[in-house]
């Protein structure tokens, strides 16, 4: 079986495959039948605005960083 770019197989502790890791930004768009099918989502128009203006790990991490820089630690 040949294996596709941004499609990653995982195991379990047995070597079964067991999870599929898929890039959203290359397939996502194939995934919208399969998500309302088992309801994820209901209309893919309210899915695709939403992963429009997610924010990444690293933006919620630097923005959690921030927040606690804020607070006055020595004012307790």
């Amino acid at each position: 079986m040949s294996t596709a770019s941004g499609i990653v197989f995982e195991t379990d502790t047995d070597t079964k495959k067991r999870y599929v890791r898929i890039d959203f930004d290359r397939y996502g768009k194939a995934m919208i039948p399969f998500f309302e099918q088992i309801g994820v989502i209901d209309r893919q128009d309210d899915f695709w605005e939403e992963y429009a203006t997610a924010i990444t790990g690293n933006e919620l991490r630097h923005r959690m960083y921030q927040r606690i820089d804020a607070w006055k630690w020595n004012e307790r």
